[in-house]
Protein backbone atom coordinates (compact mmCIF):
# COMPACT_ATOMS: atom_id res chain seq x y z
CA UNK A 1 0.00 0.00 0.00
CA UNK A 2 2.94 2.36 0.47
CA UNK A 3 3.15 2.97 -3.27
CA UNK A 4 -0.51 4.00 -3.33
CA UNK A 5 -0.55 6.43 -0.44
CA UNK A 6 3.04 7.50 0.10
CA UNK A 7 3.94 9.38 2.03
CA UNK A 8 0.34 9.34 3.39
CA UNK A 9 -3.27 9.50 2.24
CA UNK A 10 -3.87 13.13 3.18
CA UNK A 11 -3.24 14.55 -0.34
CA UNK A 12 -5.96 12.26 -1.72
CA UNK A 13 -8.59 13.16 0.86
CA UNK A 14 -8.12 16.94 0.69
CA UNK A 15 -9.53 17.07 -2.84
CA UNK A 16 -12.84 15.57 -1.72
CA UNK A 17 -13.12 17.86 1.29
CA UNK A 18 -12.45 21.01 -0.74
CA UNK A 19 -14.42 20.15 -3.89
CA UNK A 20 -17.50 19.00 -1.99
CA UNK A 21 -17.47 22.05 0.29
CA UNK A 22 -17.10 24.58 -2.52
CA UNK A 23 -19.71 22.83 -4.68
CA UNK A 24 -22.16 22.85 -1.76
CA UNK A 25 -21.61 26.59 -1.26
CA UNK A 26 -22.17 27.29 -4.96
CA UNK A 27 -25.37 25.25 -4.89
CA UNK A 28 -26.74 27.11 -1.86
CA UNK A 29 -25.89 30.44 -3.47
CA UNK A 30 -27.82 29.45 -6.59
CA UNK A 31 -30.78 28.52 -4.41
CA UNK A 32 -30.69 31.98 -2.83
CA UNK A 33 -30.56 33.71 -6.19
CA UNK A 34 -33.62 31.87 -7.49
CA UNK A 35 -35.52 30.50 -4.48
CA UNK A 36 -38.68 29.89 -6.48
CA UNK A 37 -37.11 28.17 -9.48
CA UNK A 38 -38.29 24.67 -10.27
CA UNK A 39 -34.73 23.41 -10.37
CA UNK A 40 -34.28 24.67 -6.81
CA UNK A 41 -36.45 21.84 -5.59
CA UNK A 42 -33.79 19.36 -6.64
CA UNK A 43 -30.69 21.53 -6.15
CA UNK A 44 -31.35 22.34 -2.49
CA UNK A 45 -31.45 18.72 -1.26
CA UNK A 46 -28.48 18.02 -3.50
CA UNK A 47 -26.60 20.84 -1.76
CA UNK A 48 -27.54 19.38 1.61
CA UNK A 49 -26.08 16.02 0.63
CA UNK A 50 -22.98 17.66 -0.80
CA UNK A 51 -22.44 19.45 2.51
CA UNK A 52 -22.97 16.23 4.45
CA UNK A 53 -20.40 14.41 2.33
CA UNK A 54 -18.06 17.40 2.66
CA UNK A 55 -18.32 17.20 6.46
CA UNK A 56 -17.50 13.49 6.42
CA UNK A 57 -14.53 14.14 4.12
CA UNK A 58 -13.27 16.94 6.35
CA UNK A 59 -13.25 14.66 9.39
CA UNK A 60 -11.02 12.04 7.78
CA UNK A 61 -8.94 14.69 6.00
CA UNK A 62 -8.08 16.48 9.24
CA UNK A 63 -7.24 13.17 10.90
CA UNK A 64 -4.93 12.25 8.01
CA UNK A 65 -3.50 15.76 8.07
CA UNK A 66 -2.37 15.41 11.67
CA UNK A 67 -0.81 12.06 10.84
CA UNK A 68 1.11 13.75 8.03
CA UNK A 69 2.06 16.69 10.25
CA UNK A 70 3.81 14.42 12.72
CA UNK A 71 5.35 11.95 10.28
CA UNK A 72 6.52 13.69 7.08
CA UNK A 73 10.22 14.63 6.98
CA UNK A 74 10.63 18.39 7.08
CA UNK A 75 12.90 21.21 8.13
CA UNK A 76 12.29 24.47 9.97
CA UNK A 77 10.82 26.67 7.17
CA UNK A 78 8.56 23.88 5.92
CA UNK A 79 7.55 23.16 9.52
CA UNK A 80 6.37 26.75 9.86
CA UNK A 81 4.41 26.43 6.60
CA UNK A 82 2.89 23.16 7.79
CA UNK A 83 1.84 24.84 11.01
CA UNK A 84 0.21 27.71 9.12
CA UNK A 85 -1.63 25.17 6.95
CA UNK A 86 -2.83 23.36 10.08
CA UNK A 87 -3.90 26.62 11.73
CA UNK A 88 -6.13 27.42 8.73
CA UNK A 89 -7.41 23.88 8.37
CA UNK A 90 -8.66 23.24 11.89
CA UNK A 91 -10.88 26.34 12.32
CA UNK A 92 -12.20 26.33 8.74
CA UNK A 93 -12.90 22.61 8.87
CA UNK A 94 -14.54 22.91 12.28
CA UNK A 95 -16.73 25.75 11.02
CA UNK A 96 -17.95 23.67 8.09
CA UNK A 97 -18.66 20.72 10.39
CA UNK A 98 -20.76 22.92 12.70
CA UNK A 99 -22.60 24.49 9.78
CA UNK A 100 -23.27 21.06 8.30
CA UNK A 101 -24.79 19.94 11.61
CA UNK A 102 -26.90 23.11 11.71
CA UNK A 103 -28.11 22.60 8.18
CA UNK A 104 -28.93 18.94 8.75
CA UNK A 105 -31.22 19.90 11.65
CA UNK A 106 -32.99 22.56 9.55
CA UNK A 107 -32.87 20.87 6.16
CA UNK A 108 -36.68 20.93 5.84
CA UNK A 109 -36.45 24.71 5.42
CA UNK A 110 -34.76 26.81 2.79
CA UNK A 111 -31.20 27.82 3.74
CA UNK A 112 -31.06 31.27 5.32
CA UNK A 113 -28.89 34.13 4.14
CA UNK A 114 -27.00 33.95 7.43
CA UNK A 115 -26.25 30.27 6.92
CA UNK A 116 -25.10 30.68 3.33
CA UNK A 117 -22.97 33.69 4.28
CA UNK A 118 -21.30 31.81 7.12
CA UNK A 119 -20.70 28.77 4.92
CA UNK A 120 -19.22 30.98 2.19
CA UNK A 121 -16.81 32.54 4.69
CA UNK A 122 -15.80 29.08 5.89
CA UNK A 123 -15.24 28.00 2.29
CA UNK A 124 -12.98 31.02 1.73
CA UNK A 125 -10.96 30.04 4.79
CA UNK A 126 -10.79 26.50 3.41
CA UNK A 127 -9.45 27.98 0.17
CA UNK A 128 -6.63 29.63 2.13
CA UNK A 129 -6.00 26.24 3.72
CA UNK A 130 -5.79 24.63 0.31
CA UNK A 131 -3.36 27.31 -0.90
CA UNK A 132 -1.03 26.60 2.00
CA UNK A 133 -1.34 22.89 1.31
CA UNK A 134 -0.09 23.48 -2.20
CA UNK A 135 2.63 25.75 -0.89
CA UNK A 136 4.17 23.12 1.36
CA UNK A 137 4.28 20.65 -1.54
CA UNK A 138 5.32 22.89 -4.45
CA UNK A 139 7.21 25.47 -2.40
CA UNK A 140 8.97 23.17 0.05
CA UNK A 141 8.80 19.78 -1.64
CA UNK A 142 7.26 17.93 1.31
CA UNK A 143 6.24 14.40 0.43
CA UNK A 144 7.61 14.65 -3.11
CA UNK A 145 9.36 11.38 -3.77
CA UNK A 146 11.40 12.73 -6.68
CA UNK A 147 13.43 14.88 -4.30
CA UNK A 148 16.31 12.98 -2.70
CA UNK A 149 15.92 14.73 0.63
CA UNK A 150 13.71 17.16 2.47
CA UNK A 151 14.05 20.65 1.04
CA UNK A 152 14.77 23.80 2.88
CA UNK A 153 16.58 24.94 5.90
CA UNK A 154 16.60 24.69 9.58
CA UNK A 155 19.78 25.68 11.39
CA UNK A 156 20.79 29.18 12.27
CA UNK A 157 22.65 29.69 9.01
CA UNK A 158 22.61 32.10 6.13
CA UNK A 159 22.61 31.00 2.50
CA UNK A 160 25.21 33.14 0.81
CA UNK A 161 24.30 36.77 1.28
CA UNK A 162 20.73 36.30 2.44
CA UNK A 163 19.55 38.06 5.56
CA UNK A 164 18.84 36.22 8.76
CA UNK A 165 15.13 36.72 8.26
CA UNK A 166 15.23 35.24 4.81
CA UNK A 167 16.91 32.13 6.08
CA UNK A 168 15.53 31.85 9.55
CA UNK A 169 15.18 28.17 9.10
CA UNK A 170 17.81 27.60 6.61
CA UNK A 171 20.58 25.63 7.86
CA UNK A 172 19.59 22.48 9.55
CA UNK A 173 21.16 21.14 6.45
CA UNK A 174 24.02 23.51 6.65
CA UNK A 175 24.42 23.39 10.37
CA UNK A 176 25.54 19.85 10.34
CA UNK A 177 27.96 20.89 7.74
CA UNK A 178 28.87 23.78 9.94
CA UNK A 179 29.90 21.22 12.41
CA UNK A 180 33.47 21.67 11.50
CA UNK A 181 34.01 17.94 11.48
CA UNK A 182 34.54 15.64 8.59
CA UNK A 183 37.18 18.16 7.83
CA UNK A 184 39.85 15.54 7.90
CA UNK A 185 38.30 14.48 4.61
CA UNK A 186 37.08 17.71 3.13
CA UNK A 187 39.84 19.90 4.45
CA UNK A 188 42.64 18.27 2.45
CA UNK A 189 45.04 20.86 1.14
CA UNK A 190 48.52 20.97 -0.31
CA UNK A 191 48.96 17.25 -0.07
CA UNK A 192 48.31 17.05 3.69
CA UNK A 193 45.52 14.57 3.35
CA UNK A 194 45.23 13.83 7.06
CA UNK A 195 45.59 17.32 8.49
CA UNK A 196 43.27 20.27 9.09
CA UNK A 197 44.51 23.73 8.13
CA UNK A 198 43.66 27.04 9.71
CA UNK A 199 43.26 29.34 6.69
CA UNK A 200 43.83 32.50 8.71
CA UNK A 201 46.93 31.53 10.68
CA UNK A 202 48.43 28.69 8.68
CA UNK A 203 48.22 26.48 11.76
CA UNK A 204 48.02 22.78 11.00
CA UNK A 205 45.27 21.06 12.98
CA UNK A 206 46.31 17.47 13.44
CA UNK A 207 43.68 14.75 13.12
CA UNK A 208 41.99 13.79 16.36
CA UNK A 209 43.29 10.73 18.15
CA UNK A 210 40.98 7.77 18.52
CA UNK A 211 39.11 7.68 21.80
CA UNK A 212 39.14 11.45 22.31
CA UNK A 213 36.05 13.70 22.39
CA UNK A 214 37.12 15.50 19.23
CA UNK A 215 37.47 12.15 17.45
CA UNK A 216 33.80 11.48 18.26
CA UNK A 217 32.90 14.92 16.88
CA UNK A 218 34.65 14.11 13.60
CA UNK A 219 33.06 10.67 13.50
CA UNK A 220 29.62 12.18 13.99
CA UNK A 221 30.09 14.46 10.99
CA UNK A 222 31.41 11.67 8.80
CA UNK A 223 28.52 9.42 9.77
CA UNK A 224 25.99 12.17 9.15
CA UNK A 225 27.48 12.64 5.70
CA UNK A 226 27.21 8.91 5.02
CA UNK A 227 23.53 8.88 6.01
CA UNK A 228 23.89 6.06 8.55
CA UNK A 229 21.11 6.73 11.07
CA UNK A 230 21.84 3.61 13.13
CA UNK A 231 25.46 4.65 13.73
CA UNK A 232 24.40 8.20 14.57
CA UNK A 233 21.99 6.88 17.17
CA UNK A 234 24.85 4.97 18.80
CA UNK A 235 26.94 8.13 19.06
CA UNK A 236 24.35 10.22 20.85
CA UNK A 237 22.63 10.03 24.20
CA UNK A 238 18.90 9.29 23.69
CA UNK A 239 17.99 12.58 25.38
CA UNK A 240 20.59 14.65 23.54
CA UNK A 241 19.49 18.21 22.83
CA UNK A 242 20.12 19.66 19.36
CA UNK A 243 19.77 23.45 19.42
CA UNK A 244 19.70 26.01 16.62
CA UNK A 245 17.94 29.22 15.62
CA UNK A 246 16.45 29.70 19.08
CA UNK A 247 14.82 26.28 19.02
CA UNK A 248 15.78 22.84 20.25
CA UNK A 249 14.97 19.22 19.54
CA UNK A 250 14.83 17.36 22.83
CA UNK A 251 16.01 13.91 21.76
CA UNK A 252 17.72 12.02 18.97
CA UNK A 253 14.35 10.53 18.00
CA UNK A 254 12.91 14.03 17.53
CA UNK A 255 15.94 15.11 15.54
CA UNK A 256 15.75 12.00 13.34
CA UNK A 257 12.09 12.68 12.55
CA UNK A 258 12.60 16.33 11.72
CA UNK A 259 15.88 17.79 10.46
CA UNK A 260 18.33 14.94 10.26
CA UNK A 261 17.67 13.98 6.63
CA UNK A 262 17.94 17.56 5.40
CA UNK A 263 21.21 17.88 7.32
CA UNK A 264 22.50 14.78 5.54
CA UNK A 265 21.53 16.22 2.16
CA UNK A 266 23.27 19.52 2.80
CA UNK A 267 26.45 18.02 4.20
CA UNK A 268 26.99 15.95 1.07
CA UNK A 269 26.71 19.08 -1.09
CA UNK A 270 29.30 21.33 0.53
CA UNK A 271 33.00 21.33 1.32
CA UNK A 272 33.70 21.89 5.02
CA UNK A 273 37.09 23.04 6.27
CA UNK A 274 37.93 23.13 9.95
CA UNK A 275 39.58 26.43 10.91
CA UNK A 276 39.92 26.19 14.66
CA UNK A 277 38.99 23.85 17.48
CA UNK A 278 39.10 24.10 21.25
CA UNK A 279 38.55 21.18 23.61
CA UNK A 280 37.67 21.60 27.28
CA UNK A 281 37.67 18.37 29.28
CA UNK A 282 37.14 17.75 32.95
CA UNK A 283 36.72 14.20 34.11
CA UNK A 284 34.02 12.43 32.12
CA UNK A 285 32.64 15.60 30.56
CA UNK A 286 34.03 17.45 27.55
CA UNK A 287 33.08 20.40 25.37
CA UNK A 288 34.38 20.66 21.82
CA UNK A 289 34.03 24.01 20.04
CA UNK A 290 34.78 23.87 16.30
CA UNK A 291 34.91 26.75 13.85
CA UNK A 292 34.77 25.95 10.14
CA UNK A 293 34.15 27.36 6.71
CA UNK A 294 31.66 25.89 4.24
CA UNK A 295 31.82 26.37 0.49
CA UNK A 296 29.87 24.78 -2.31
CA UNK A 297 26.46 24.82 -3.91
CA UNK A 298 23.16 23.54 -2.57
CA UNK A 299 19.95 23.47 -4.63
CA UNK A 300 21.55 25.75 -7.20
CA UNK A 301 22.64 28.32 -4.64
CA UNK A 302 26.21 29.22 -3.71
CA UNK A 303 27.10 28.44 -0.10
CA UNK A 304 29.81 30.48 1.67
CA UNK A 305 29.47 30.32 5.43
CA UNK A 306 31.54 30.65 8.56
CA UNK A 307 30.11 28.20 11.08
CA UNK A 308 30.44 27.51 14.76
CA UNK A 309 29.59 24.22 16.43
CA UNK A 310 29.56 23.39 20.12
CA UNK A 311 29.26 19.77 21.25
CA UNK A 312 29.03 18.55 24.84
CA UNK A 313 30.03 14.92 25.38
CA UNK A 314 29.92 12.51 28.29
CA UNK A 315 32.19 9.53 28.68
CA UNK A 316 30.32 6.31 29.34
CA UNK A 317 31.44 2.68 29.61
CA UNK A 318 31.35 2.23 25.82
CA UNK A 319 32.98 5.55 24.97
CA UNK A 320 32.01 9.18 24.47
CA UNK A 321 28.36 10.06 23.85
CA UNK A 322 27.11 13.39 22.50
CA UNK A 323 24.63 14.99 24.91
CA UNK A 324 24.23 18.43 23.37
CA UNK A 325 24.85 20.10 19.99
CA UNK A 326 24.53 23.77 19.11
CA UNK A 327 25.08 25.16 15.62
CA UNK A 328 25.24 28.74 14.31
CA UNK A 329 26.69 30.46 11.26
CA UNK A 330 27.06 33.70 9.35
CA UNK A 331 27.87 34.69 5.75
CA UNK A 332 31.52 34.31 4.86
CA UNK A 333 33.10 37.53 3.63
CA UNK A 334 35.21 37.23 0.50
CA UNK A 335 38.24 38.39 2.42
CA UNK A 336 37.95 35.32 4.66
CA UNK A 337 37.43 32.79 1.93
CA UNK A 338 40.15 30.30 1.20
Amino acid sequence: MDSLIEPNIHPILVHFAYALSVTAVASYLLCLVSPSGRWTQTLRPAADWLLAFAAASILVTIAAGFQAYYSVDHDEPSHLAMTTHRNWAVPSGTAILLLAAWRWRTRAKSPSVLFVGALSAAALALTATAWWGGKIVYGYGLGVSSLPQVTGQGHDHNHGGKTDEAVAGSGHDEMEAASGHEHSVDGMEDGHEDEHHDADTGTVLMPAQAGTPEHMVDAFSATLRSGDEADLRGMMAPDAIIAENGQAEQSFAEYASHHMKSDMAFLTAVNVQLQDRKVFQEGNMATVISQSEMNGAYKGEAIRLRSMETMVLKREDDGWKITHIHWSSSPLADSHAN
